[in-house]
C-alpha cells in the first residue's frame, strides 16, 4: 500500500466519521405550528397579562425558527401588542436571540404540546407574567390579531433591520435557551 493510498483511506475514514455525527446529531424540537393562548396570570395580580393572543412558529432553516407573537392588552386593547423572536438550534438546545429576551423564559411541553412564556415585567409591582399557549388548527380569524401578526412578520421581514442588525444567521444565541418539560421532546 503506497503513501498516497493510506492518506486517502484516512481521509475516506474521517469524512465518515463526520457524516456518520451530523447524522446522529438530534433533530430539531417540533415546535413549528399555531398556539392560542390558553392563559395569562400575573404575580402579583394585575391588568397587565393578556386578553387574547396567537403564536406562530415557522421554520426557517434547518437550524433556525422564527417566533411571532400577536397580543392584546387587558389592561389597553388597543395599544400595541406584539414581537418576533428568532430561535437557532444547536446540538445543546435551541437557543432564543441574545436581543430583547434577557426579561423573558420559554418552556415548552412535547406532551400536552404547550407552550409557556414567563416574563419580568417593568411596571410599578415589578409583576411576572405568565401566559400558557395550546396547538391550534384553527385559522386566524380575529382582525386585530391578524393584524398585529402580519405587522410582526413585516418587522421581521424588515430590510432596515437585516441593514442594521444583520441577518438572523450571524445573531448571538448564548444566553436564554427554550428549555423542555420532558424527555421525550422529539415526539410529535
Amino acid at each position: 500500500m503506497t503513501a498516497f493510498s493510506k492518506i486517502r483511506g484516512a481521509v475516506a475514514v474521517a469524512a465518515l466519521t463526520l457524516c456518520a455525527g451530523a447524522a446522529a446529531q438530534a433533530p430539531m424540537p417540533r415546535l413549528v405550528g399555531e398556539y392560542d393562548l390558553l392563559s395569562s396570570t400575573t404575580v402579583p395580580p394585575s391588568t397587565w397579562g393578556y386578553s387574547k393572543a396567537r403564536v406562530s412558529i415557522r421554520q426557517l432553516d434547518d437550524h433556525h425558527l422564527l417566533i411571532l407573537l400577536a397580543c392584546e392588552w387587558k389592561r389597553e386593547p388597543k395599544a400595541v401588542c406584539g414581537d418576533y423572536f428568532y430561535a437557532q438550534w444547536r446540538d445543546d438546545g435551541l437557543y432564543l436571540q441574545d436581543m430583547n429576551t434577557f426579561a423573558m423564559r420559554l418552556y415548552f411541553d412535547p406532551a400536552s404540546r404547550k407552550l409557556t412564556i414567563i416574563s419580568r415585567g417593568a411596571d410599578a409591582k415589578q409583576s411576572v407574567r405568565h401566559e400558557v399557549f395550546g396547538t391550534t388548527t384553527a385559522p386566524l380569524v380575529d382582525p386585530a390579531l391578524l393584524r398585529r401578526m402580519k405587522r410582526e412578520q413585516s418587522h421581521a421581514d424588515s430590510k432596515e433591520n437585516r441593514r442594521v442588525f444583520g441577518p438572523y444567521t450571524q445573531w448571538d444565541y448564548q444566553e436564554n435557551r427554550i428549555e423542555f418539560q420532558r424527555q421525550d421532546w422529539t415526539a410529535p
